[in-house]
């Protein structure tokens, strides 16, 4: 089920800042901004948690130490910025780690393109919250490198908090 929502109006700005790093939304005082900065914040699922981020620094080529991270897109936009789908999915990340796993690298990011190619398939698992989520299914196809809309081949952005 779909809902035009502020959430998803925010998401789709969101998804479309700009950066094109990360979904991002300008963060305020008492809303994870306590300092009033100004600093964008994103998010990303990771093992069931939606943690807060952003984009500390694009890197020219692949960290030695990385985390996989999956884009979920629809082959146009962001997931979360098609309206057919489902509002449960609050990000359009899913990181294969997260901080306090001892897999977890800092978040130094490789992107993988996670495109949706079923969406009614989509909707009824939605939310995709880890990794698993994206890559045991048949409906999302994943490939290395981000597709032309997306954020950074390589990045790093730390998970400090949840969202």
């Amino acid at each position: 089920m779909t809902h035009s929502t502020r959430r998803r109006v925010l998401a789709i700005a969101a998804a479309t800042a700009a950066t094109g790093a990360v979904s991002t939304v300008t963060a305020t005082p008492g809303k994870g901004d306590e300092r009033g900065n100004a600093r964008s914040f994103g998010a990303v699922y990771a093992n069931d948690v939606l943690w807060r981020t952003n984009v500390v620094e694009v890197l020219d080529s692949e960290p030695s130490r990385s985390d996989a991270i999956y884009f979920l897109h629809d082959g146009t936009q962001p997931i979360v910025g098609n309206s057919s789908a489902d509002d449960a999915q609050l990000s359009l990340f899913v990181s294969e780690s997260a901080p306090g796993g001892r897999d977890w690298n800092g978040g130094q990011w490789v992107h993988y393109s996670a495109e949706i190619t079923d969406l009614d398939a989509f909707n009824a698992d939605a939310p995709l919250t880890r990794d698993t989520d994206v890559l045991d299914t048949d409906y999302i196809d994943v490939t290395k490198g981000r597709p032309s809309f997306g954020p950074p081949n390589y990045f790093i952005c730390p998970l400090n908090g949840n969202a």
